[in-house]
């Protein structure tokens, strides 16, 4: 899971801490509000906006079903409030 993922900085390296620190903040991971934390929609809004991708580049075609955060500008926002 971590073999060539981590950062030179990474403070949480240990693969079954990463595991249950992502276990606990899955609920947050929601970024389209659909009611499922899903790799295929909201990890690829994540990745997206870590590419830079904003606006309709950002949403088209990686919102889930029933997504209740569609529009660019609140998954933008809603990906910007989890940041430190």
């Amino acid at each position: 899971m971590t073999s060539g993922a981590l950062g030179g900085t990474a403070t949480r390296t240990n693969p079954v801490l990463i595991k249950n620190y992502l276990d606990s903040i899955r609920p947050l991971l929601d970024v389209d509000a659909n009611g499922a934390a899903d790799a295929l929609t909201d990890g690829l809004l994540i990745i997206r906006y870590m590419f830079g991708l904003r606006g309709d580049a950002l949403v088209a075609g990686a919102v889930g079903p029933n997504a209740m955060r569609a529009m660019p500008q609140d998954v933008e926002a809603y990906i910007k409030s989890l940041m430190p």
